[in-house]
C-alpha cells in the first residue's frame, strides 16, 4: 500500500492485491437473482392458489341446511360455505379418482335427480350406501387444477353435464380441516420476504468504512 510524506498508509491508493483479485463471476450471480426472482414468483402464485383453501378454513362453521339435493336452487347457493344435503348416489355414473399428493382415493358422484351438485366421498365399502352428505361447498372451477382432469373425464367418457360452475360436495371437510393451507400460505410469505430481503440487500450499495 503507498505511503503519504507523513509515511502513514494513503486510505485513497488502491491496494494492488485487492485489484489482483478475480472478478465475481456474473453468471453465477445472474443464475442466483433468477433463481431467487422465481422462487418469489412460484410463492406467490401458491399462495393465491390457496386463497378459495384459506377462505373457507377462515369461514364459519355453521351448517347450511340444503335439505334434498333435488329441490335445491343453484342461484341460492354460496360456495366456500359448510353446507349438507341428502340423496341418493347415482351409482351408474360414479368416478373413482386417487389425489397423487395426498394418496388418497375418492368417488365422485351426481345425486339422484339432478345433474347441477356433484358429492365426494372417501372410497370404501359404504361410500355409495350413504344419503346424507355434509361438507365443503365449492365449484369445479374454483378447484383448478386439482379437479380438472375428473371435471373433463364427467363430461367426457361419462357424459355429465359438467363445467366450471357445477357444484361439489366435499363430503366429511369442515373448515377447521383446512389449518394446513393456513400453514402453507403462511410458509410462502415467509419464503417471499426471505428472498426479497435478500435481493434488496444484494443491490444495496455498500457503505464506505469511515
Amino acid at each position: 500500500m503507498e505511503e503519504t510524506a507523513d509515511g502513514l498508509p494513503d486510505r485513497d491508493a488502491l491496494d494492488p492485491e485487492l485489484l489482483e483479485l478475480p472478478s465475481p463471476p456474473q453468471g453465477r450471480r445472474t443464475l442466483t437473482l433468477a433463481l431467487m426472482a422465481l422462487v418469489v414468483v412460484g410463492a406467490a402464485a401458491l399462495a393465491l392458489s390457496l386463497r378459495h383453501d384459506l377462505a373457507y378454513f377462515l369461514s364459519s362453521s355453521e351448517t347450511v341446511e340444503l335439505g334434498p339435493a333435488i329441490g335445491v336452487d343453484p342461484s341460492g347457493l354460496t360456495t366456500n360455505t359448510h353446507v349438507s344435503v341428502t340423496g341418493h348416489p347415482m351409482v351408474s355414473r360414479a368416478v373413482r379418482y386417487r389425489r397423487i399428493l395426498s394418496g388418497g382415493a375418492y368417488v365422485v358422484f351426481p345425486l339422484a335427480g339432478q345433474r347441477t351438485i356433484y358429492v365426494q366421498v372417501e372410497d370404501g365399502p359404504n361410500a355409495l350406501a350413504r344419503t346424507e352428505f355434509s361438507g365443503r361447498l365449492v365449484t369445479f372451477g374454483e378447484l383448478g387444477g386439482r379437479v380438472s382432469t375428473l371435471e373433463e373425464y364427467l363430461a367426457g367418457p361419462m357424459e355429465l353435464p359438467v363445467s366450471d360452475a357445477s357444484f361439489l360436495v366435499l363430503a366429511d371437510e369442515a373448515p377447521g380441516t383446512y389449518a394446513w393451507a393456513a400453514l402453507l400460505a403462511l410458509l410462502c410469505l415467509l419464503f417471499i420476504a426471505i428472498d426479497v430481503a435478500l435481493i434488496v440487500r444484494w443491490f444495496r450499495p455498500i457503505k464506505p468504512i469511515a
